[in-house]
């Protein structure tokens, strides 16, 4: 296993996490997938230095990398990029401008990977907190969409009710004319987390990442993958982890003000109660979000609502897309 840091934690939680100030967790979420006509095309022969050009756009920058025969994984300033053959994943939080990497991701995948045809796009993200300091287009999902409508024919969509937890999303799975290859992606957002989990996730508490994951349990999540995490100087987490062909990726923003942690996957299970229950067991968010993309091929198990214990979900979409079923869940503390 990789990790950033090697020393011995210090325990201590007497800091007080709101002198940091106000910082937007929830992240955007960007997925494209590319058509590689020749069956020679790999994205991660994008070079370093046009990666670091492209994350120079978007205000954010790579921290360390790991790599298996899959996926080359980044963690980032601003959360994680994880590039395979044909897929690129860039998630961002704060207010960096994501969507400004659409054209170039795509022209870097048409110049170095020979890739000149998107498969499939989807761009997503849950409400934010403080919209209003966002940058231009994200100050408003209707900008967004226009801004997107521009590049890539799409169909956008808001999940939720208006008063409550709502997620948007922008995909052209209505419009491809192909499926890519057997694809579920979990995602859990989190907020109104425990104070006391938080505390965990500083400079003040643990010195080593390592301890870190170990002790609050996050190494369980997905037992044998290899993982990369870094604690943030004061606060502030991220995991990038590996498995297989499989990742995950774990954000924490601690403060009370505007606590907020993301966990996400492509792990196929058929059933993801246990890793639910793993994951909120961990964090004690006081509410959250579950979404669940997955081809048709490979649609797992969905109850109603997913049995969590100590919570109840309040609200359930789920919309049929060409090539993938979406399935959105909120769930608040009992």
């Amino acid at each position: 296993m990789l990790f950033v840091e090697k020393m011995s934690p210090t325990k201590s939680t007497c800091f007080d996490m709101n002198k940091v100030g106000f910082f937007e967790g929830a992240e955007k979420l960007l997925e494209i997938w590319f058509e590689d006509d020749s069956g020679k095309g790999d994205l991660r022969m994008i070079p370093r230095v046009e990666l670091e050009e492209l994350l120079m756009i978007i205000r954010a920058e790579i921290v360390n990398v790991t790599k298996n025969e899959s996926i080359d994984s980044y963690v980032l300033s601003e959360s994680s990029m994880f590039i395979s053959k044909n897929r690129f994943i860039i998630k961002t939080c704060g207010i960096t401008r994501l969507l400004y990497s659409v054209d170039p991701v795509i022209k870097l995948a048409k110049k170095y990977a020979h890739m000149s045809k998107v498969q499939n796009f989807f761009y997503s993200r849950r409400v934010f907190l403080r919209p209003e300091e966002q940058s231009d287009i994200h100050k408003k999902f209707d900008n967004e969409v226009d801004f997107l409508e521009k590049i890539i024919p799409g169909t956008a969509y808001v999940l939720g009710r208006k008063k409550s937890e709502q997620w948007y999303l922008f995909t052209m799975d209505n419009m491809a004319a192909s499926t890519p290859t057997s694809d579920v992606t979990l995602e859990i957002l989190m907020s109104d987390l425990d104070p006391q989990v938080m505390s965990q996730f500083s400079k003040i508490t643990y010195q080593s990442s390592e301890e870190l994951v170990k002790d609050c349990g996050i190494s369980q999540f997905i037992p044998g993958s290899m993982y990369d995490a870094l604690i943030f100087d004061p606060i502030g987490f991220s995991l990038n982890g590996l498995y297989e062909d499989s990742y995950y990726t774990i954000h924490v923003t601690p403060q009370d003000m505007c606590s907020y942690v993301s966990f996400e996957t492509n792990l196929f299970q058929r059933d993801y109660t246990e890793l639910i229950n793993k994951v909120i067991t961990t964090f004690k968010p006081g509410k959250f979000i579950i979404t669940l993309f997955s081809t048709k091929d490979e649609t797992p198990n969905v109850m109603k609502c997913y049995d969590v214990k100590g919570y109840k979900c309040k609200d359930q979409h789920d919309e049929e897309l060409k090539n993938y079923w979406l399935i959105y869940q909120h769930y608040v503390r009992i």
